[in-house]
């Protein structure tokens, strides 16, 4: 039976350390972020454009971030020969952007808040309410991949390491990550809101 702390180290260490290092600050912004932007939203510039709910709702809902950061860990133990980088994004980067958008769903009261961003006039239709929440998302994971790749080209650029100068992997990455962010929110809001009933509740 192998050693589960050599097979740790082993399959988190097929990158480079700076990427591990990613992984584990991508974990602390799933864990972290969120929550400031909240707070920002309770500025009083800011809390009549979209208002957040109370930091009791916050710390109800707070299960999704860890999900979020468990997610991010979990894929990344996963050795590269099994899956490459692309799946990476699809499955890992994907999923976790889909619970981090649920949470900002909850606790920006999007379904049915006075905000700039509400989803309140069409809560009785399920299929406008997934779609609406699917073009959402999309902006969401949109920011969310350029965050990563900027942070990845960063890295990359102090580590000495040259570029594929036609983008061509940067894109694939972006494609990936909202492919996959898609993907695991049409899951999540099935297994959720499900297709029975007429009422999206809050």
């Amino acid at each position: 039976m192998p050693n589960p702390i050599e097979y740790l180290i082993e399959n988190i260490s097929w990158y480079d350390p700076i990427f591990n290092i990613a992984w584990v600050l991508f974990m602390l912004y799933a864990l972290t972020l969120p929550l400031v932007l909240l707070a920002i939203f309770k500025l009083p510039l800011l809390r009549d454009i979209q208002p957040s709910r109370s930091w009791r709702d916050h710390f109800s809902s707070y299960g999704y971030l860890i999900a979020a950061a468990l997610v991010i860990f979990s894929f990344r133990l996963i050795p590269y020969w099994v899956f490459n980088d692309k799946w990476l994004h699809f499955m890992g980067g994907g999923l976790a952007i889909a619970f981090i958008y649920e949470y900002f769903v909850i606790n920006l009261n999007v379904a049915n808040g006075d905000g700039l961003f509400t989803l309140r006039a069409i809560r009785d239709s399920k299929s406008k309410h997934l779609v609406a929440n699917l073009i959402l998302l999309l902006l969401f994971a949109c920011f969310f991949s350029v965050f990563s790749e900027l942070y990845e080209f960063v890295s990359k650029f102090y580590a000495g390491y040259e570029f594929d100068s036609s983008g061509l992997d940067t894109w694939i990455d972006i494609l990936a990550n909202l492919g996959g962010a898609i993907a695991g929110y049409a899951v999540l809001w099935i297994w959720k809101y499900g297709w029975s009933g007429a009422t999206v509740e809050a």
